[in-house]
């Protein structure tokens, strides 16, 4: 079975953020920063809509307490991987040419890229078949220069 075959069975669902209440400073960055409109306050408590959250860890960035964490990605009985957004990534490659910094394991590489079903050209692409050696640090996330990269999880 084909590697598109096979994920093509699993339902695609973004790895929310939580918040740590006791470093939130409620000064609304994040709620501003959220385009999916998933943050909000709650009785003087910051909370997560999961249904809503994109994952684009907007939240995390504009923290200046790092108040708001990205949960871990690592789930026994979910496949994750991460999704490189074509629209954003300029192939700058600071993900491939780092010694280790960006990702510990070295999973993303430079590869052909489907545009359609007639169309490839170059991009940036995670080494999915390698997936059990990533260690849910989500370094690559925070590093990638354009945020092209989101953390992904696939339900059985």
């Amino acid at each position: 079975m084909a590697l598109c075959e096979t994920l093509g069975r699993y339902k695609e669902k973004f790895v929310p953020v939580q918040v740590n209440q006791d470093l939130c400073l409620k000064c609304e960055k994040c709620l501003r920063a959220c385009t999916a409109k998933a943050i909000y306050f709650e009785h003087g408590v910051r909370l997560v809509d999961y249904t809503k959250c994109k994952a684009c860890l907007n939240c995390v960035q504009v923290c200046p307490r790092n108040a708001i964490q990205v949960t871990s990605i690592e789930v026994n009985d979910q496949v994750v991987s991460m999704k490189i957004d074509r629209e954003k990534c300029n192939l700058c490659e600071e993900c491939i040419n780092d010694n280790g910094k960006f990702c510990p394991k070295n999973l993303f590489y430079r590869g052909k890229v489907n545009i359609n079903e007639n169309q490839e050209q170059d991009g940036i692409k995670f080494k999915f078949r390698e997936i059990s050696k990533c260690q849910g640090c989500l370094k690559c996330t925070i590093l990638c220069p354009q945020k092209a990269i989101k953390p992904i999880k696939f339900n059985v």
